[in-house]
């Protein structure tokens, strides 16, 4: 699809279901994010979600998000892959597949980058989502500056300063999935979607995660945390994208 606020021609994959073909009702669809360094495509090379998706009752449809965090920084030309996935990409799927444009049959998941943006999308638009997902989130990304104190993140820095500008920006502020938390206003938490993240043992991003969940319990928002063995890897994501995909198919159903 070509992208205005982009710039160019964006690519995405889609997993029909099995009766896509001989039904003519509508579907639910599930928006599966890539992580950092990825691509639309990494899906469906790196794990088996062909085969997982059997018998998912929607279309997964996977986007291109490249290194911007899923995120707009009105300080750089056509950086604006919040915008385009809610002004561009949900508006285009629902118009050239027949989905259900409805709360109750729409789910956005993600690993890490993508996990980030899943829920930060939950947060920021609770009405469009039924279920959200999260595995190996990056939720500490808008809290992590090009400075020796954060020397570890060193690989991630530069699209982490391309998409949320430098440390006292205000797309940094505007863009903390902690701080969007905190200031989400308790009256509405029943307007969340359902909430599930997960991350492995032995991954770097664990205390980020841990975090969260802190969050979480300490403003009481509701939510499944889970915990499993393995590390930030397409191993790990293998093993657990079954899980979201039967967890969304259960939000749909009911």
């Amino acid at each position: 699809m070509r992208s205005r606020l982009l710039g160019k021609a964006v690519s995405y994959c889609v997993i029909f279901p099995k009766n896509y073909e001989n039904c003519g009702d509508k579907f639910p669809v599930l928006y599966l994010l890539h992580g950092l360094f990825g691509r639309f495509d990494n899906w469906l090379t790196n794990t088996k979600i062909i085969e997982y998706a059997a018998d998912f009752p929607g279309l997964i449809i996977c986007p291109e998000g490249a290194d911007g965090w899923y995120t707009d920084n009105f300080e750089r030309k056509n950086h604006f892959y919040e915008s385009y996935f809610f002004q561009e990409l949900i508006p285009h799927a629902e118009r050239r597949f027949p989905v259900r444009a409805e709360r109750n049959s729409r789910a956005v998941a993600g690993l890490s980058m993508g996990g980030y943006g899943a829920f930060k999308f939950a947060f920021r638009r609770p009405e469009m989502f039924c279920f959200a997902a999260s595995m190996s989130g990056a939720f500490h990304a808008a809290g992590i500056f090009d400075d020796k104190e954060n020397e570890i993140w060193k690989e991630l820095q530069p699209s982490i300063s391309a998409a949320f500008g430098e440390k006292d920006q205000k797309t940094r502020m505007e863009n903390d999935l902690l701080r969007i938390i905190e200031d989400f206003p308790a009256e509405k938490f029943a307007e969340l979607p359902s909430l599930y993240f997960d991350c492995g043992k032995q991954d770097s991003f664990l205390p980020a995660n841990q975090k969260l969940n802190k969050a979480f319990l300490r403003r009481k928002i509701a939510h499944d945390f889970k915990l499993f063995p393995g590390g930030h890897d397409w191993n790990y994501w293998d093993a657990r994208i079954s899980g979201v995909l039967k967890l969304a198919a259960e939000k749909f159903r009911a």
